[in-house]
């Protein structure tokens, strides 16, 4: 349940505002979320145009979950693993997980519904960025949802990126423990700052380097927004092709279109056979580029 205490008058409407903080779900979702009665002022029912004012407390609790209305597209999927309870696909880049405004269609989500021929409404469990690959799970039904959403929770699922990443990491393994929260300026941007609250812990280990560029084996003990991108750029190490977070777009003659960012390898319990999975998602071509090289 997120719970929001308003500190000034707000110019926008609610549901602007809630749009603002949750960048990847439409305005619309959260125009039915009030209708519905699913965000609460003052433990109150409000519309969606009211203007929350000082000390007011905004309730709400937001669903992961495809819209019943969503449209099936025939888009490419890599699929890692499926069975009757789960999916687990290797996301390419450039591909937005679910819809959002200004991404009404050719998500992650629509591909699923053509994939499931509209019989199933996947739910999501974890994201990952438009353009960050890999691996990543959706539920194929409320039990399998409930379990790995508690998986997540607890911290007992084991992810591992490869990253590439600016300039030459000098250690060998590396802890990070730094809170991160949104900038003040510029509210799509995660960032270690002295108003920031949620503690996130990323360790690292690396697999080669050059003076130019290192490629990293990285574990995330929490799982915050950007954390990876963020906690990079914190030591002066950002994602190769992260320009949000300062990363070069190119070294020498390679150029980089997105950040070099892998969801390589996931280990969680069957929701369902309680089944230990071990699942890799080999890396796609750009990443495989970089790790061929002999830094």
């Amino acid at each position: 349940m997120n719970k929001i205490i308003i500190e000034d008058n707000l110019t926008e409407r609610l549901d602007c505002y809630l749009n603002n903080l949750h960048k990847d779900y439409s305005r619309t979702y959260f125009q039915n979320m009030i209708k519905d009665g699913k965000v609460l002022v003052n433990s109150k029912k409000v519309h969606p145009s009211y203007k929350a004012k000082k000390d007011d407390v905004i309730e709400y609790e937001i669903e992961e979950t495809a819209p019943i209305t969503l449209k099936a597209e025939k888009i490419p999927l890599d699929i890692i693993y499926e069975d009757d309870d789960i999916i687990v696909i290797n996301k390419q880049a450039d591909l937005v997980v679910h819809p959002s405004y200004g991404h009404e269609t050719g998500t992650l989500l629509n591909a699923l519904l053509y994939h499931f021929k509209n019989k199933i409404s996947p739910f999501m469990v974890h994201r990952l960025d438009k353009d960050t690959t890999g691996a990543i799970i959706f539920a194929k039904n409320e039990k399998a949802k409930v379990s790995l959403s508690k998986q997540f929770q607890k911290r007992t699922i084991n992810k591992t990126y490869i990253a590439a990443v600016t300039g030459a990491v000098l250690e060998e393994n590396g802890r990070i423990e730094a809170p991160l929260g949104r900038s003040l300026a510029n509210r799509k941007i995660i960032e270690v700052g002295p108003l920031a609250k949620k503690m996130a812990i990323t360790e690292f280990k690396v697999l080669s380097r050059n003076r130019d560029m290192s490629l990293l084996q990285v574990h995330i003990i929490t799982g915050r927004t950007h954390q990876i991108r963020s906690h990079m750029k914190y030591i002066g190490h950002p994602v190769l092709g992260d320009i949000a977070y300062g990363g070069s777009d190119h070294i020498g003659d390679m150029k980089f279109t997105r950040q070099m960012l892998h969801s390589y390898r996931i280990i969680f319990t069957h929701p369902v056979t309680s089944k230990q999975m071990d699942l890799v998602a080999p890396l796609p071509k750009d990443m495989k580029k970089i790790a061929d090289i002999k830094l």
